[in-house]
């Protein structure tokens, strides 16, 4: 399974589900049902919700490359070192953290 979602692809499906709910409240024989598909239609509303609140951050790998290059000069750096702090400019956009 992938580890990310396509984020449109979600909410394109969620928005599939929630027409189908509105559809069947629609045409509901009772009350009953009709508060089912409600409720249904509101749980879709709600994580469509919850997935805008979601942000992803942008990282611009160029110029942090650059960035890091200026900064090991004088020391030299291997692939591995390289790799490493990219790693973890990864786990801190992921985290939040100013990067």
């Amino acid at each position: 399974m992938a580890q990310y979602l396509d984020k449109d692809a979600l909410v394109s499906e969620i928005e599939s589900k929630k027409k189908y709910a509105q559809t069947l409240g629609n045409n509901a024989i009772n009350s009953s049902m009709q508060q089912f598909y409600d409720g249904m239609k509101q749980g879709c509303v709600d994580i469509l919700s919850f997935i805008n609140t979601l942000e992803v951050k942008e990282v611009d790998l160029h110029l942090a490359y650059h960035d890091f290059l200026e900064s090991h000069k004088t020391t030299g750096y291997m692939l591995y070192e390289v790799a490493e702090h990219f790693y973890l400019l990864g786990l801190k956009a992921q985290k939040g953290e100013t990067v």
